[in-house]
């Protein structure tokens, strides 16, 4: 299975979400960005996508919800225990309240895992880091100077309406 993911104005990827209605898709967004992902066995339709190779999986994406993605730039040598250390890491997650679906990214054109997950809520999600579950779901953490540059998180939600940004009063 494959990921494909690009970003754009949320009516331009609503518009290509809207041509493809039998492609599994996903629009993301938050303050800073809109995303459309694509979750597919055969190419994207996308032009010019950035490219992942699902290597674990849990659940089904759905078109509502909240979801925390944890990029994880890892150097070419280190790939292999990097992922040596998350095979069957989703497992840990079946049971969790809230847990929608998630997602292990391997990249084909970068060097930026994604781990991603989606929570019915945002409450559901901040409820699962301060659990035992999330400590020992982070083993990333743990694995020594093995990342390109330091990991990061953005949040987003799925939603039929775009997010407008809040205005200063």
């Amino acid at each position: 299975m494959y990921m494909y993911i690009t970003a754009g104005t949320y009516r331009f990827l609503k518009k290509i979400e809207e041509n493809h209605p039998s492609e599994k898709m996903l629009l993301l967004q938050n303050m800073r960005t809109t995303e459309l992902w694509h979750e597919t066995e055969k190419r994207s339709v996308f032009q010019s996508p950035r490219k992942y190779d699902c290597i674990d999986s849990l659940g089904e994406l759905a078109k509502v919800g909240y979801v925390a993605c944890h990029y994880v730039p890892v150097r070419d040598e280190n790939k292999p225990l990097f992922e040596y250390n998350f095979d069957d890491k989703l497992a840990l997650l079946k049971g969790e309240t809230g847990l929608l679906a998630a997602r292990i990214l391997r990249p084909l054109s970068s060097d930026v895992y994604i781990i991603m997950t989606m929570w019915e809520s945002e409450k559901n999600y901040v409820r699962w880091q301060g659990s035992p579950t999330f400590q020992k779901f982070q083993v990333h953490q743990h694995l020594g100077d093995v990342f390109s540059s330091a990991p990061h998180t953005y949040t987003f939600t799925v939603a039929e309406e775009e997010v407008e940004e809040e205005q200063d009063q």
